[in-house]
């Protein structure tokens, strides 16, 4: 099972341009709407100082090339820490505003930070359709690949789907229940719960994708076993591993932005594979399989 659940994680990871076009597509969207409002932001920022200032000069082009430019020159060996700094603290506000006092020769620095600061909230606020986009396209990353990995590892039927969905409720259901129950009689029992919680799971995914999976010559007890469960849990803890070695890996190369854009589809990928290991391995052994590696040519 090891071999199996790890050659198809392999397999897999040929699809990883799949999360990232599905992300290119959500992301596109918030892209144009993000230039246009920030086009309407400068213009009331315009109008508002106009009256005050009287004729602010600045090009719109310019102002947002300024912006990317000084986007470009920030510390991107640390993306988190680099994003989260444009985003809370003020880092965008600042830079429009030295646009703004470059692009009109220092005047009126006073009555410019006010109506910039303000302008800059906005801006940020707006910053939200990427959240909304990002969260979009992690979700319909995920279905579309599972999608695609599920017909070269383990198709079902309509009617097994929701089978699946019925087990996958009853149980968790009861899983949950169970924990819960235990953590409320003694709080010590969370190192107990976390290894029965990791036995039950393998039991259960490998008992589940039996029921859907097996055909008529396939006997419960030659697929759910111990060895299989200890295997199964072994084979999740190795796609782990192999997938932190992966994005440290990734992180290696001078470009962060482009190292965090692949990371994406390697974890969706994972995640994938740890939710189709147990239905993909019982459907292996299955007479019409065939061989693995021609699944995905």
């Amino acid at each position: 099972m090891i071999k199996f659940t790890l050659k198809a994680f392999f397999l897999s990871l040929k699809y990883f341009f799949v999360p990232l076009i599905v992300m290119a597509i959500c992301l596109v969207p918030a892209v144009i709407y993000f230039y246009f409002f920030i086009q309407s932001q400068m213009d009331e920022l315009t109008t508002s100082l106009s009256s005050e200032l009287g004729t602010l000069s600045y090009d719109i082009n310019g102002l947002i090339n300024y912006v990317f430019d000084e986007a470009k020159a920030l510390p991107w060996t640390t993306p988190f820490k680099t994003l989260k700094m444009m985003f809370d603290e003020g880092w965008l506000g600042q830079t429009i505003n030295t646009y703004l006092e470059n692009a009109n020769a220092g005047i009126y620095t006073a009555a410019l930070t006010g109506n910039v600061k303000e302008t800059a909230n906005n801006i940020s606020g707006g910053l939200g359709v990427f959240t909304l986009a990002i969260i979009a396209g992690l979700i319909l990353s995920y279905f579309i690949t599972a999608s695609i990995l599920r017909k070269k590892l383990c198709p079902r039927s309509f009617w097994k789907m929701i089978l699946n969905i019925i087990i996958d409720f009853i149980i968790t259901a009861t899983l949950v229940a169970f924990i819960t129950g235990l953590l409320g009689l003694w709080i010590h029992s969370v190192f107990i719960t976390t290894f029965l919680t990791a036995l039950l799971y393998g039991f259960i995914s490998i008992s589940e994708a039996y029921i859907i999976h097996k055909d008529e010559d396939m006997k419960y007890r030659d697929v759910v076993n111990a060895k299989t469960l200890f295997s199964l849990i072994l084979s999740y803890l190795l796609i782990l591993v192999v997938t932190v070695a992966i994005i440290v890996l990734l992180f290696l190369l001078p470009w962060k932005l482009i190292s965090l854009a692949i990371s994406l589809p390697v974890i969706i990928i994972a995640f994938i594979n740890y939710n189709l290991a147990a239905e993909s391995y019982v459907r292996s052994k299955r007479k019409d399989y065939g061989n693995l590696s021609k699944r995905f040519s």
